[in-house]
């Protein structure tokens, strides 16, 4: 099936729009990539001409946000989806870059010099996320860095020299990486030294924005493999201390067993995508450990303090991300619900807990790893109305605004 008809029509609509109002626009990064490797893009970003301003009056103020400061572009509204919409960036010059007393010059701050689609291209990290595709007129995949080989060949190649890029953006060590894991991508041996040199600089970047991340690993249905890339090329010491800390451990194979049964579920679609399910799995067998249990596989029992001691265990594994109180309750929760499935107490107290739902899913995991018999979940109920596990959309999902007490029961929160 050609790309064009694999495209969602809203974004078709929006692209129209822009070009419409006279702006050069463009399907970019990751999108184009997924198309030409056959896989359904989990979200659309929209590359543009238009300032973030122009946009805005393209689709209306009630269509259309603002957002950032260090990186300013436009959220675009189309039912319950949001799309990104950048303004073509230029590389910053060196006056532009500093930021701070202490900066070194190097690292960008604040990117928000606008320039040509050129421009754009030759600023992006890696080659196979500098594509872009033209679906209102004729010119087809755009590609300006020789990106379009590199993903036949499954190379990940940095734009430039990639000590510079590292330098720029920290988070392009996660990036390059996470083309490994979840593409089966091979490194280039000039972007291979550059993330094993420049690694430990992920400390400089944003943990709230390290944290998204995580989060966002965890959904892919190739979380083991990205977080093993991560160990071999090491930077796994300096982005998750607890989890490399593990890693050649029974405590880490437990872990890395219950992962790659979770990301099985999630490419067959039988998995829940919260992320509060998606935090307690990968925390169980630190947490098992540190609750007294006398094997793992197996859960402790449930002494005074208990809840306390869960609740500094899962601090203590996701340290340094900034899990929120709300996380952190909701991880304690599904966690300290394993023993008493286990222990075969009253099935109707149970299923009305605000989170039996996600520990049943992770009871049966952990069975499903142990080779448990069935009759281990045979007594425990899928709850009622359950709907099916939801998958990526193909836009950003909006977030609607809640109280806290409502965001706390989300299933994807």
């Amino acid at each position: 099936m050609p790309i064009r008809d694999r495209i969602r029509p809203v974004v078709c609509d929006l692209l129209g729009r822009l070009v419409d109002c006279g702006h050069e626009s463009y399907i970019v990064g990751g999108a184009v990539r997924d198309l030409l490797m056959g896989i359904e893009p989990k979200d659309y970003d929209i590359a543009t001409a238009a300032t973030p301003e122009e946009v805005r009056r393209a689709f209306g103020r009630r269509r259309c946000r603002i957002i950032g400061r260090r990186f300013r572009l436009a959220h675009v509204y189309a039912g319950s989806e949001i799309y990104e919409v950048s303004t073509f960036r230029r590389t910053p010059t060196a006056d532009e870059r500093s930021e701070r007393l202490d900066d070194d010059g190097i690292m960008i701050w604040r990117d928000n010099e606008f320039g040509t689609l050129e421009d754009d291209a030759t600023r992006r990290d890696f080659t196979a996320n500098a594509l872009y595709y033209d679906p209102v007129g004729d010119r087809g995949v755009i590609d300006l860095v020789g990106g379009v080989k590199d993903i036949e060949e499954r190379v990940a190649r940095a734009i430039g020299d990639p000590m510079v890029r590292l330098e720029e953006d920290p988070v392009r060590v996660l990036r390059g990486l996470k083309l490994v894991g979840q593409f089966g991508f091979s490194l280039d041996p000039g972007l291979e030294a550059a993330i094993r040199a420049k690694g430990p600089r992920i400390a400089l970047a944003s943990q709230s924005r390290l944290f998204e991340e995580l989060l966002k690993i965890l959904a892919t249905g190739r979380a083991l493999p990205v977080l093993a890339a991560f160990q071999n090329y090491g930077f796994l010491t300096a982005y998750w201390p607890a989890m490399a800390q593990e890693w050649d451990t029974p405590v880490g194979d437990m872990t890395r067993r219950v992962l790659e049964e979770r990301d099985r579920r999630i490419a067959a679609g039988a998995c829940s995508l919260s992320k509060a399910l998606a935090l307690a799995t990968a925390a169980l067998p630190w947490v098992t450990v540190r609750l007294g249990s006398p094997r793992l596989g197996e859960f402790w029992e449930h002494t005074e303090g208990v809840e306390h001691h869960c609740r500094e265990a899962v601090q203590e594994f996701f340290a340094p991300f900034p899990v929120s109180r709300l996380f952190t309750a909701r991880i304690r929760d599904i966690l300290l619900l394993l023993p008493r499935l286990a222990g075969h107490l009253r099935v109707g107290r149970l299923v009305r807990h605000p989170e039996y739902k996600y520990a049943r899913e992770l009871y049966a995991l952990v069975g499903a790893v142990m080779d448990w018999p069935p009759e281990r979940l045979s007594q425990w109920p899928p709850p009622e109305g359950e709907p099916a596990p939801r998958r990526h959309p193909a836009g950003r999902r909006r977030r609607p605004r809640r109280r806290a007490s409502d965001t706390a029961r989300n299933d994807t929160t």
